[in-house]
């Protein structure tokens, strides 16, 4: 019987393994607009999955997975960052709202501490400033959403620490934020909009907060990937490229 089941192991183990081959020998590519920038299926060996037994995370992320489009791994990415940026001075910022369910993540992480507040950011009409160094996006993409089904969201997780900024950010809504940046979580898609977000951005956040672009490394998002692999070089951040898809920027 153990002889039986250690074989049995065996065998699913080398079909994982040959299904994990079988997935890595894909041919990367690149598209025709970004020849400089390539893909492959990432596939990493790593297993440890902490999100599974953290009961408050996993609360929070069933009341919202059906309101992103952001996997668990960076889900729980910006839950770990929204707790261990709460001693940074500042507050928290996000670009790129859709249906609120990142928004709602990272106000939990810190709705029981009075010095911070969420700032959430969105046309709700869909993307803007979409342009030539972008490969997919054109314009108008996410606008299944509103200010008010966001809002809903978090007041229906007991939230109050946020605030909506409707329009176009920073043009119209910037002047809506208050104090300095711990954490910004830029989600826009599109060059032109993570730059503007980015510059202006900068100036406010605090040494040792973070700027996280959900956008970096995914196939038809190359124009921040270009933005970003521009900013890596600056030498008063740290640059971290998570196999998630996030890249992230930490001021020193």
């Amino acid at each position: 019987m153990i002889t039986s089941q250690t074989s049995l192991a065996a065998d699913m183990k080398q079909k994982l393994a040959d299904a994990y081959a079988a997935i890595r020998s894909q041919a990367p590519w690149s598209h025709p607009k970004s020849p400089e920038i390539s893909h492959h299926r990432v596939l990493p060996h790593a297993t440890y999955s902490p999100w599974l037994l953290d009961e408050g995370f996993q609360t929070v992320f069933q009341h919202i997975r059906n309101h992103t489009l952001v996997d668990i791994y960076r889900c729980y990415e910006l839950w770990t960052l929204g707790q261990q940026l709460s001693h940074v001075p500042g507050n928290y910022l996000e670009v790129g709202v859709w249906r609120g369910g990142t928004g709602a993540l990272l106000a939990s992480t810190v709705k029981d501490n009075a010095a911070k507040h969420v700032y959430l950011a969105d046309t709700f009409q869909g993307v803007v400033k979409a342009g030539g160094a972008d490969t997919v996006y054109v314009g108008g993409e996410h606008a299944d959403t509103s200010s008010a089904l966001v809002s809903d969201l978090l007041k229906g997780l007991g939230l109050s620490n946020f605030t909506l900024l409707e329009g176009i950010f920073p043009e119209q809504t910037a002047s809506g934020f208050q104090g300095k940046l711990a954490l910004l979580h830029c989600d826009v898609d599109v060059y032109s909009s993570a730059k503007d977000v980015v510059e202006w951005g900068i100036p406010l956040l605090s040494s040792g907060g973070c700027i996280v672009f959900d956008d970096y490394g995914f196939s038809g998002c190359e124009g921040v990937t270009k933005l970003v692999n521009a900013l890596r070089s600056d030498k008063g951040f740290l640059f971290i490229h998570n196999l998630n898809g996030h890249a992230i920027l930490i001021k020193k």
